[in-house]
């Protein structure tokens, strides 16, 4: 990958296009932890490319590109959440739905269960619990990402999984 970076920094555009086919989907999931419409999405990631190509060779550490990529779609995100979007929208159940069975290269069953835990989450733990456990960042990083204390994303972490796990066993009891 840090080659197909160097590559694109020196104006390589299929470098460019495999980076970003490489990250696409997970570019879809971050930005769907704070806006509903696929459309917006869409364009917020095109923006987010657009961007990204244009100041690529600004990029000083190769191995920090996708940190930096999502850290500017959340960005984009954040901006149009505050001028489009009035009340905490949640999650789509339809739109992750279709999204996953056409996009996911991993166990539909899994994803679908995954995003139902989190749906009833506020957007500030839905993304650190994304990051966390479908993107694989460390604290520290989930940190640097969101521009938020360490403190701050374990809060986040500690409180979404006590509301997964309680939303989880009353969905249990239920069942029974």
């Amino acid at each position: 990958m840090e080659e197909l970076i160097k590559e694109a920094q020196n104006g390589d555009k299929e470098a460019f296009t495999k980076i970003i086919l490489n990250i696409r989907n997970d570019l879809y999931k971050i930005a769907k932890t704070r806006i509903s419409n696929d459309d917006d999405i869409e364009d917020l990631i095109q923006e987010t490319m657009i961007e990204t190509y244009k100041s690529i060779k600004k990029l000083r550490d190769p191995n920090k590109l996708k940190k930096w990529i999502i850290r500017i779609l959340i960005n984009k995100c954040n901006k149009l959440y505050k001028k489009n979007y009035k009340n905490n929208a949640l999650i789509n159940e339809y739109n992750i739905e279709n999204y996953i069975v056409l996009h996911s290269n991993q166990n539909i069953d899994d994803d679908l269960n995954f995003y139902y835990l989190i749906k009833d989450l506020k957007y500030e733990e839905r993304i650190v619990i994304i990051l966390h456990y479908m993107e694989d960042y460390s604290v520290n990083d989930i940190s640097k990402i969101l521009k938020m204390n360490k403190n701050t994303v374990k809060t986040h972490l500690f409180r979404a999984r006590e509301i997964i796990k309680t939303n989880f066993y009353e969905k249990e009891e239920v069942k029974k």
